[in-house]
């Protein structure tokens, strides 16, 4: 990563706020986006980000989909045992078929390869259907 200041932590945050109106304008363009978010202990944060930005650049190849991914990763929080990281997918799917379903595909490797690296299920954002089958993977007997 690149350490570029406060201005840009500033940015970032102020961007929470329109970043729904930017996946919709993009989406008219043919451009899928999300974000998604985990907590990960210091020891293995540099790893973890790594790892998924490499999952999903691989997921993507496999599916011989259009162009290149972005991914984004920043730290939004920060406590003794680790911080939180986000992510964010954008890629295109002019001419993809189903182009929900493949990006769906994708953010779920993704979130295999968080777990598999050390990361957690959620941070903030909660479980929810999209998250639910992993319900099983991480709960322990007595909570199941």
């Amino acid at each position: 990563g690149i350490l570029t200041g406060s201005n840009t932590g500033r940015s970032g945050y102020e961007l929470t706020f329109v970043i729904a109106y930017l996946r919709d304008f993009a989406m008219t363009y043919d451009f899928l986006g999300e974000s998604f978010e985990t907590f990960v202990p210091w020891s293995k944060l540099e790893v973890v980000a790594a790892c998924v930005k490499q999952r999903i650049r691989e997921e993507h190849k496999k599916r011989l989909l259009p162009g290149l991914p972005f991914i984004g990763c920043r730290v939004t929080q920060l406590y003794h045992e680790g911080a939180c990281l986000y992510f964010y997918l954008c890629m295109n799917v002019e001419n993809v078929r189903n182009p929900s379903a493949v990006f769906s595909e994708i953010e779920h490797a993704a979130r295999h390869e968080i777990l598999n690296k050390g990361g957690s299920l959620s941070h903030h954002h909660g479980i929810g259907k999209v998250r639910a089958e992993f319900n099983s993977k991480m709960d322990s007997v007595p909570f199941r």
